[in-house]
């Protein structure tokens, strides 16, 4: 979610005070539980990711001697990014009442959240103190042994909501960490388990995010891990995902957490043409055979007509066929027209059908899944 959390100052971290949220599990809807679980499992990945991409530096020079106007930042820094994300995971945490888990080898029982919001608060200067007695990469490795222990409990303490909160909380937590882990040795995702993730977790979301997103994330997702897996997605010169990654990963993102709506994605006019000719597809047969039983029916009309030389039968005979071959034709064109029209109300959303129904349905979900995906294939050999 590069760029999706408000961050904060953090030139200055220890002049940043804890701010403190109400839990709000007991009014909160199942659906944004859901959608606060997936965005907590993301976000605990991307802040480890964003730990192992950050690299020692020295601070940007600053005058604030009044002679020059400093203007307003734009873009944030690495440091910014990772203290902002931190301080979403409390927000989220306390929203789960997951926010409680301590160490239990900590003889103070301190909470998992406050000593990672101290440890990360260090970690984001840019030199450490020597009198801390701690370098940056055993500060690094703290925080890591603390998100994955804290990691074990938040499943603990999950266990006693409806199965999808848990579920969604490890949807999360994967499709993050094949954006943020990209480049990491030895943490490649079990095949098992991305198996039970892409066919059994993320169709689970369905009911609590936007319709059509969880076919749409399936799709993108599986290429995508294959793609990885077999090595064939790598950093780039920074040491960061690959464009591609990152911008199939704010997708992913946006749809398991429910922050933008899939249909939003592909355009209502390509959703509409698209159904209106998958309609015209599947009830050719009839409009063809409808068209054919007119002509014959004209035929035969033409036919009676000319070979009866008798005036008052060729007249009656006439009339009879006429009548018949109106009263044919009026049914073939009003059945013909009344398929089209649903055809039309569906796109418009003023009709609910069957099989006009399930065309629609299939074909926006088809255009929903070409928009929201980035296919992987350009990354090979890279």
């Amino acid at each position: 979610m590069d760029g999706a959390v408000i961050p904060v100052q953090a030139n200055t971290p220890e002049n940043v005070t804890t701010a403190t949220t109400p839990t709000a599990t007991d009014t909160m809807s199942l659906q944004q539980t859901v959608c606060n679980a997936a965005s907590l499992g993301w976000a605990i990945s991307e802040l480890l990711g964003r730990c192992y991409q950050l690299n020692q530096s020295s601070p940007a020079s600053l005058d604030w001697s009044g002679d020059k106007l400093m203007k307003l930042q734009e873009n944030f820094t690495p440091r910014e990014k990772l203290y902002a994300l931190m301080k979403y995971i409390i927000f989220l945490a306390d929203s789960l009442d997951v926010s409680a888990c301590a160490i239990e080898d900590d003889p103070a029982k301190q909470r998992y959240i406050d000593v990672l919001h101290h440890d990360v608060r260090l970690f984001i200067h840019h030199n450490l103190d020597p009198m801390l007695g701690v370098t940056f990469e055993q500060l690094r490795g703290r925080i890591n042994q603390n998100l994955f222990y804290w990691d074990l409990n938040i499943h603990d303490a999950l266990q006693d909501r409806p199965t999808v909160v848990d579920k969604a909380y490890l949807v999360g937590r994967t499709l993050a960490s094949l954006r943020w882990y990209i480049g990491q040795q030895g943490v490649i995702q079990d095949k098992i388990f991305m198996e039970k993730i892409c066919s059994e977790y993320v169709p689970m979301l369905q009911p609590y995010i936007s319709p059509f997103a969880s076919s749409a994330v399936t799709n993108s997702l599986d290429p995508w891990w294959q793609a990885i897996s077999s090595g064939h997605v790598q950093p780039d010169s920074t040491g960061d995902a690959p464009m591609q990654l990152k911008n199939q990963a704010d997708i992913w993102f946006s749809l398991a957490t429910n922050e933008r709506e899939a249909q939003s994605y592909a355009p209502a006019s390509i959703k509409d043409k698209g159904y209106i000719l998958k309609v015209l597809q599947v009830f050719w047969p009839l409009f063809l055979i409808s068209g054919l039983v007119l002509v014959l029916v004209l035929a035969f009309l033409v036919y009676v007509i000319v070979s009866n030389l008798n005036i008052i039968t060729k007249e009656f005979t006439a009339v009879v066929a006429l009548l018949t071959a109106f009263g044919i034709t009026h049914t073939l064109v009003d059945t013909t027209g009344n398929i089209l029209q649903k055809a039309v109300s569906e796109a418009t959303g003023t009709f609910k059908g069957t099989v006009i129904d399930n065309i629609k349905h299939s074909t926006q979900q088809e255009a929903i899944n070409k928009a929201t995906i980035i296919p992987p294939l350009p990354l090979i050999n890279q």
